[in-house]
C-alpha cells in the first residue's frame, strides 16, 4: 500500500458504492467526496450509467470529477467539457452480437457515441422485459427505434447490452457471452431499475473496461497511487489494479476475493466508513 502522500487518485464506482439502494448518496458519503477533494485527491466517477443518467443522480456534487461512462467505453474530463476516451465496437461485429441477442429472445439496446449530444440508445421495440421497458421509460428522451436493429445505421456504436432477469435470461446470456468472448469485452451484472433488481448483459470492444478508461484520462498516473471502490463485474479490474482496491460489503464474492480490503454495505455508509480513516492519515 502506498504511504497517505502517494494516494493521488480517487476512482469510484457509482452504483452500488456511492449510491445506495434508493439511488441516493448520503451525507456522509458527500462530506468524504469533498474532504477527498480538498486533499488533493483527483475524484474519477467510474460507471456503467450513460452520462446524462449518471447526471440524475449526482448532478448535485459541489466538487470537481472526472467521468467514465458506459461501463469504460467512454472518459469525460469535467463538466463532460472533453472526450479524451472512447472505445468503440467494431461495426462488423456489433451487429452480429444484436442478432445473437435477439435469437435468444432477449431485449437489446445499442449505444451510439454522440457527444457533447446525450448518446442515442436505439432498440428494435419499446415491449420487451419488464426490466427493459422501466429502463426504456426512464431514458425516453435518448431512443431512438429501429426494427431492423442489426441492421440500422449506427455511428460510434460503444456498447451492446441485453437487459432481463431469471435463469433463461442468465442461460441466455452466457451462451451469447462465450459465442462473442474473442471478439468482445463482456459479462452479466446486477442492474437496479424503478425499485426491483434485474440483470444486464454488456458487450464493448475488447479491453474495455474501466481501468482502461482511466489510464486513457491520466495515461501518466501509477496505479500504486490510485484508490479505486466498487462492487460489481465491471468493477474488477480496477479493484485488482490499483494501489487500494476496495470491495464494498455488498460486492460479488469474486470481487471481494479480488480485493486488498472488504468495507459495508452500500446501504450502510461502507464507502464512507472505507475512505474515513484514510482521510485522517492526511489531516495527521
Amino acid at each position: 500500500m502506498a504511504p497517505k502522500r502517494q494516494w493521488r487518485y480517487l476512482l469510484v464506482d457509482v452504483d452500488g458504492t456511492l449510491l445506495d439502494s434508493w439511488g441516493r448518496i448520503s451525507p456522509r458519503s458527500e462530506a468524504v467526496l469533498r474532504e477527498a477533494v480538498s486533499a488533493g485527491l483527483t475524484l474519477v466517477l467510474a460507471t456503467g450509467r450513460t452520462y446524462p443518467s449518471l447526471l440524475r443522480v449526482v448532478g448535485g456534487l459541489d466538487v470537481p470529477f472526472h467521468t467514465i461512462t458506459n461501463g469504460g467505453a467512454v472518459g469525460l474530463r469535467p463538466g463532460a467539457a472533453a472526450v479524451p476516451y472512447v472505445s468503440l465496437l467494431d461495426p462488423a461485429v456489433w451487429p452480429r452480437v444484436v442478432e445473437g441477442l435477439r435469437e435468444e429472445g432477449l431485449s437489446v439496446v445499442v449505444y451510439g457515441h454522440r457527444h457533447p449530444a446525450p448518446p442515442q440508445i436505439v432498440i428494435a421495440s419499446e415491449r420487451g422485459h419488464p426490466h427493459f421497458e422501466s429502463y426504456v421509460g426512464r431514458n425516453r428522451a435518448q431512443i431512438r427505434i429501429e426494427p431492423e436493429l442489426a441492421r440500422a445505421e449506427i455511428a460510434d456504436v460503444v456498447e451492446v447490452a441485453a437487459l432481463g432477469s431469471g435463469e433463461a435470461f442468465d442461460g441466455a446470456s452466457a451462451r451469447v457471452r462465450e459465442r462473442f468472448a474473442a471478439e468482445t469485452e463482456n459479462h452479466t451484472m446486477v442492474l437496479f431499475i424503478a425499485a426491483q433488481f434485474g440483470k444486464i448483459t454488456e458487450f464493448f470492444g475488447p479491453g474495455t473496461s474501466k481501468w482502461h478508461a482511466f489510464l486513457g484520462l491520466f495515461p501518466q498516473a501509477r496505479p500504486e497511487t490510485v484508490i479505486a471502490v466498487g462492487d460489481e463485474a465491471n468493477d474488477r479490474e480496477m479493484i485488482a489494479a490499483a494501489g487500494l482496491g476496495i470491495a464494498m460489503g455488498n460486492a460479488t464474492a469474486e470481487l471481494k476475493a479480488t480485493a486488498d480490503r472488504v468495507t459495508g454495505y452500500h446501504d450502510e455508509d461502507g464507502f464512507a466508513e472505507a475512505l474515513e480513516p484514510i482521510l485522517a492519515e492526511f489531516r495527521g
